[in-house]
């Protein structure tokens, strides 16, 4: 099933937009970053794995006041535990908005890494 959550952002502390609950994994296709405020702020968003592994999809760039990113392009599998982060690089108003797939945990997961 398809979900879309939000995150606004207004001060420079990480916000978990979500965390893939247990025996999910998620297909993470959609993102979308609105400046609301009235200055130039820079908008960062990683994926925080269950392992602690950090992965940065953006890494604060500016976005100037009254303008968006937009991705749509690729898709992001996520397992259960790995959260969506969102920051600002400087107080504001930044709202940043993911859509995923939901799907319940196969009961098999294959290990491509050689092992």
């Amino acid at each position: 099933m398809l979900y879309t959550k939000n995150a606004n952002v207004t001060t420079t502390d990480e916000s978990t937009i979500v965390t893939v609950p247990s025996g999910y994994v998620a297909h993470w296709n959609m993102l979308f970053v609105s400046n609301l405020g009235g200055s130039t702020n820079g908008a960062g968003i990683y994926v925080s794995k269950a392992d602690t592994t950090r992965i940065d999809i953006l890494g604060g760039g500016n976005v100037s006041s009254k303008e968006y990113i937009l991705l749509t392009d690729g898709v992001f599998v996520l397992q259960a535990g790995d959260a969506i982060k969102a920051y600002t690089t400087a107080a504001g108003d930044m709202e940043f908005v993911v859509t995923f797939d939901l799907l319940e945990q196969p009961a098999i997961f294959v290990n491509f890494n050689g092992a």
